[in-house]
């Protein structure tokens, strides 16, 4: 673990007021304790069997779940984490509605419109919002994975100007961005990032 980097990158996030989240999937209790004791309390994390055994080690830590969801673990991903960032589907959101506690919820785009990736339509993003006007929770803000062999400066533009437009719209939005990874996050900052989720340029 590159203790040097993680706080490199740190600083150069709180510049931006936004927050680092260190991705601590497959990492060892070890690596991550090293990130603990640089004062961290957040953490994300691809895979709920992990993410239970790293909560039994950190139990004053919050976590973010940042994989597609499964509609049959939903409930005991909402009973460990704090927010979710990949909600996609109706019928996930059916699901958070009846257990919502105060989760930071997220909706995951598919910015580049691939057939391949989870994620929300560029062209039905509005119409998928309007419908959270029958559930009791509001998305916090919206989430992205640009294509590895997509431009990210167009990727998150197209979502900065999304958010923009949801705010606009939406007087309960909160207008949060999770963009950014090991790669692109720099440019994400640029872009109105107020989440970068890192791991292979921490844990290298």
């Amino acid at each position: 673990m590159d203790v040097t980097m993680l706080n490199e990158i740190s600083d150069e996030v709180k510049k931006y007021n936004a927050r680092l989240l260190p991705v601590i999937k497959g990492r060892e209790t070890e690596e991550i304790s090293r990130v603990y004791n640089e004062g961290f309390r957040e953490f994300g994390e691809n895979r709920l069997e992990e993410l239970l055994g790293h909560k039994s080690n950190f139990k004053d830590c919050h976590f973010h779940f940042i994989a597609p969801l499964q509609s049959r673990k939903i409930p005991e991903i909402l009973e460990n984490s704090k927010s979710v960032h990949t909600v996609s589907r109706l019928k996930e959101v059916e699901k958070i509605d009846l257990l919502y506690k105060n989760h930071e919820i997220f909706v995951q785009i598919n910015i580049d419109n691939d057939p391949k990736k989870s994620g929300i339509n560029l062209n039905d993003v509005q119409k998928f919002f309007e419908k959270f006007e029958n559930y009791s929770f509001f998305p916090n803000g919206i989430m992205c994975i640009p294509d590895i062999n997509s431009d990210p400066r167009e990727s998150f533009k197209n979502m900065n100007d999304i958010n923009q437009k949801l705010l606009d719209n939406y007087k309960q939005y909160n207008g949060e961005l999770s963009m950014g990874m090991s790669s692109d996050y720099k440019i994400a900052l640029d872009y109105g990032a107020t989440i970068i989720r890192v791991g292979s340029k921490i844990f290298r």
